[in-house]
């Protein structure tokens, strides 16, 4: 069988999210053959299928080699959407570096590298932080990140780091006590345009917390780093989520979801047919 639209979740979801089966349900209303799939179930004909939507593959982090490797097998079988080299380049935070090189206020990061064995007490003395949160540079949610006190460096943070180490490279960024009062403001943008917005809680991840967010007013200045974000990637998505945390100073970017972002698309039905209406349009 032959599909306009494959939407790609992941084995503990294979029906797809409840996001997915939303713009499912649009994509049919034009007409459109749907199926979800998981990426990396050996048995999915990726050729059968027009355009390939990467949507709930929210394992992706736990295997980060086989990832990039049917990505690379994928994309020269079907349209993938995003695009294979902006998802490789998302996969890895250290693109956070780069996009603050180009311009954009990012959350602080020190990255460290496998074969480092930098002490985090120098890190945490050189830049005057108080608390840190250590995470992989591959990674997903609150998978793997962990909160550190000054006076837990020494050992339970060095244990830490050398566990991510083991794995691949880490950031060391500072904890943001704001995140304690304010949620993260995540815009979505469908097609370069700016769609809608919701606030979350920080520093967590999983069900529970998608399940109490809330459709936030994203203001001008959100809307602006936002687009100054998008325009610093190496080329536009269909589809993004830009992850602010409010500061002093102005927003900040924590992170830019190119790979898999949950988009509430269930609190903005328009938005499922937005993003429907853009994947017609690469179908013609």
């Amino acid at each position: 069988m032959r599909f306009d639209v494959t939407l790609v979740t992941h084995q503990g979801l294979p029906q797809g999210s409840e996001d997915d089966l939303l713009l499912a349900e649009a994509l049919r209303a034009q007409g459109c053959a749907v199926r979800c799939a998981v990426w990396n179930d050996a048995a999915v004909d990726w050729s059968a299928s027009r355009l390939t939507l990467i949507r709930s593959t929210w394992d992706y982090h736990l295997m980060p080699a086989a990832w990039l490797a049917w990505l690379d097998q994928a994309a020269v079988q079907t349209r993938l959407v995003n695009p294979v080299t902006l998802m490789r380049w998302n996969t890895d935070k250290r693109y956070l570096g780069e996009l603050a090189a180009r311009g954009v206020r990012c959350l602080p990061t020190v990255f460290v590298e496998a074969q480092e064995r930098p002490a985090l007490q120098a890190i945490a003395a050189q830049q005057g932080w108080q608390e840190l949160v250590l995470k992989p540079a591959v990674g997903a949610g609150a998978s793997g990140a962990r909160r550190l006190r000054l006076d837990q460096l020494a050992e339970a943070g060095e244990q830490h780091l050398s566990r991510l180490l083991s794995e691949g490279a880490a950031l060391v960024q500072p904890y943001m006590a704001v995140v304690e009062e304010a949620e993260e403001r995540c815009l979505v943008y469908i097609a370069g345009q700016y769609s809608h917005a919701f606030a979350k809680p920080s520093f967590s991840g999983g069900a529970a917390v998608y399940a109490a967010v809330r459709l936030h007013e994203a203001s001008e200045l959100e809307q602006a780093v936002a687009q100054q974000v998008l325009a610093a990637a190496p080329s536009v998505p269909l589809y993004a989520r830009v992850d602010l945390i409010p500061d002093e100073q102005g927003p900040l970017l924590m992170e830019l979801e190119l790979i898999e972002p949950d988009m509430v698309l269930r609190l903005k039905p328009a938005a499922a047919e937005r993003l429907a209406e853009a994947c017609l349009g690469l179908l013609d």
